[in-house]
C-alpha cells in the first residue's frame, strides 16, 4: 500500500455520541438551514433554538474527543461574530471597502456551523459506514461513490500536506519570511501527490467493484439506535419551530 493512502484511523472513536452516518448528514442540513436562515431578529424561542444550534457543532466536536477542533471552532466563531459588531461601532461610517470585508466576516460565521458538521462527519465516518448506510436507504450510487472518496480523499491531502510542512521545517524552509520558498516547496509537491491520491482512491473503487451492479456486502455495521432517534426528533422539533415562526 502506497504511503499516500496510510491515513488516521478514522471512524467512532471511544467517548462519541456514534451517530449514524444517516443522523449526522441531517444534523448538517438542518444546522445549516436554521443558521443560514435565521437572522437574529425573530423571537425568543427561535433565537434560542439557533444558538443551540450554533452550539451543538462544539459539542458534537468534543463528544468525539477532537479538543483541539471543538477550540478552534469556538474561537473562530467568535471572532467572526463579535468583530465585526466592533469595527462598525467604533470603526468610522462610509468606509465602504470595510464595510465589505466585514459583511463577508459575517457571512463566513453563518456558514461555519454547517462546514463543521462536515468536517465532524468526515472525521468520524469511514467511507464503510457511509456506504453502507446510504445502502439501506437506496441511495443512488452517482451520488454514493463519489462522496464515499471524498471521505477517503480530503483527510489523506491533509495528512500528505502535514507531512510536506514537517519535511521542510526540518529542512528550514517556509515561514511568512519565505513566502515564494514555501509555495515551491510545499504547493508543488502537494500537487503532485493530490494527482497520485486520486489515481490510487480511482484504482482502489475499481478493485472494491463500487461500481457493481450488484448487492454489496460489508463487514461494517451500521444501524439506527436510540441516540439517532432522540437526536432526529430533536433536530426535526427545532425545524418545526423555526419554520412555524417564519409562518406566522
Amino acid at each position: 500500500m502506497s504511503d499516500h493512502m496510510v491515513i488516521r484511523r478514522r471512524g467512532r472513536r471511544a467517548g462519541s455520541l456514534a451517530l449514524d452516518p444517516r443522523t449526522k448528514i441531517l444534523v448538517i442540513i438542518v444546522v445549516s438551514w436554521v443558521v443560514l436562515s435565521t437572522s437574529g431578529n425573530e423571537s425568543g424561542t427561535v433565537a434560542a433554538i439557533r444558538w443551540a444550534l450554533i452550539s451543538l457543532p462544539f459539542i458534537l466536536l468534543v463528544s468525539a474527543q477532537l479538543y483541539g477542533e471543538a477550540i478552534r471552532y469556538a474561537v473562530t466563531f467568535a471572532v467572526l461574530s463579535v468583530l465585526p459588531l466592533l469595527a462598525w461601532r467604533f470603526a468610522p461610517s462610509g468606509n465602504v471597502a470595510l464595510d465589505v470585508f466585514l459583511m463577508w466576516l459575517g457571512a463566513f460565521s453563518l456558514i461555519l456551523p454547517g462546514a463543521t458538521c462536515g468536517v465532524y462527519a468526515l472525521r468520524t465516518t469511514t467511507a464503510s459506514e457511509f456506504l453502507v448506510s446510504m445502502q439501506k436507504i437506496r441511495c443512488p450510487d452517482t451520488i454514493n461513490i463519489p462522496t464515499a472518496i471524498v471521505f477517503r480523499f480530503f483527510p489523506t491531502v491533509v495528512e500528505e500536506y502535514r507531512d510536506i510542512k514537517s519535511a521542510m521545517r526540518m529542512r528550514g524552509i517556509g515561514g511568512l519570511r519565505q513566502p515564494l520558498r514555501m509555495l515551491e516547496y510545499r504547493l508543488v509537491p502537494l500537487l503532485v501527490s493530490v494527482v497520485s491520491i486520486g489515481n490510487e482512491l480511482s484504482k482502489s473503487a475499481v478493485t472494491r467493484a463500487l461500481g457493481s451492479k450488484r448487492k454489496r456486502t460489508s463487514i461494517c455495521e451500521v444501524k439506527f439506535k436510540a441516540i439517532d432517534g432522540v437526536a432526529m426528533l430533536l433536530l426535526m422539533a427545532c425545524l418545526c419551530v423555526v419554520l412555524a415562526g417564519k409562518v406566522w
